[in-house]
């Protein structure tokens, strides 16, 4: 996905925000702006990927400030949260008898979950009213019946998980794909990007204890910048009969080029860019199958 014209701004308003969070110090604040804005500068033009300059700037701010993890205590609220949720959701998808219904409704919730986001330009998620957002979060797009086919032929599936609070809710779909029969690997960030999920996130929400394997993607990047990753994730990439990529950053950095195996996208459009490309709504949740 190429950039969009309020990419810039959001680019920017976000790294304003994490300069602050990441140090107190004025005289940081102010060089690590000026890098920021150079960073952006140098690298905007019309076919750039927003995921891309985001990895950037994420590099610069750590490099200036040496805050190498800005929402350590944001991913961890995130997770305790949504596992006092996660009982009650369990709850619903046991209720459902079809397979193909059971599936559909866990993957709504791992969508759902990607809600899960911080200091997005004009975006923002109540936690405390997170139980609203999951009855009231509707769909424009719901290619589930394809993705439960191709689940239960899968022998291997990549699920590459987004945020932390949200790797939560991504365990109901993992659930369902092992249902279907598959060897479900789960791929974190190598280290701290944002809010992205991490080890520590996989382990504190228990994900660990449901795929077959968890591994890293050996990077720390907006979506996937495959010539970033490690030679083990690849491989579990290469090998992959299905790959459920989730979250904008994913989406940005995924869809313009072609997967030897199907993607299936699973986030909510938090942003005017994304929904566009989509053709959804901006809050509207997105299950987009793509083939080769």
């Amino acid at each position: 996905m190429k950039i969009g014209v309020d990419c810039p701004q959001c680019l920017i308003h976000r790294g304003f925000i994490e300069i602050n969070r990441a140090t107190t110090d004025d005289e940081k604040r102010i060089e690590t702006t000026i890098a920021v804005l150079k960073t952006i500068v140098e690298n905007l033009n019309p076919n750039a990927v927003p995921g891309v300059i985001g990895t950037l700037r994420e590099k610069v701010i750590k490099r200036q400030t040496g805050n190498l993890d800005i929402y350590a205590t944001d991913r961890l609220a995130s997770n305790e949260h949504a596992l006092r949720l996660l009982p009650d959701l369990m709850e619903r998808v046991s209720r459902v008898d079809d397979d193909l219904e059971r599936f559909r409704m866990a993957t709504r919730f791992s969508a759902i979950g990607n809600l899960i986001e911080f200091d997005i330009l004009g975006y923002s998620v109540d936690m405390d009213r997170f139980e609203d957002h999951i009855n009231s979060t509707k769909f424009g797009i719901d290619n589930s019946d394809e993705a439960f086919k191709l689940a239960k032929s899968a022998k291997r599936v990549l699920f590459l998980t987004d945020n932390a609070g949200e790797i939560v809710f991504d365990r109901l779909l993992v659930e369902q794909l092992k249902r279907a029969g598959s060897y479900v690997t789960v791929a974190v960030k190598g280290a701290p990007i944002m809010n992205d999920a991490t080890m520590d996130d996989a382990v504190q929400s228990g994900i660990d204890k449901v795929a077959d394997r968890v591994i890293t993607t050996g990077e720390a990047c907006v979506g996937l910048m495959l010539i970033e990753t490690s030679e083990d994730f690849r491989k579990a990439l290469s090998e992959s009969d299905l790959v459920i990529a989730k979250g904008m950053g994913h989406y940005e950095t995924m869809t313009d080029r072609s997967w030897t195996q199907p993607v299936l996208h699973v986030l909510v459009a938090k942003c005017r860019p994304v929904a566009t490309h989509l053709g959804v709504e901006r809050g509207q949740g997105a299950i987009l199958l793509r083939r080769p």
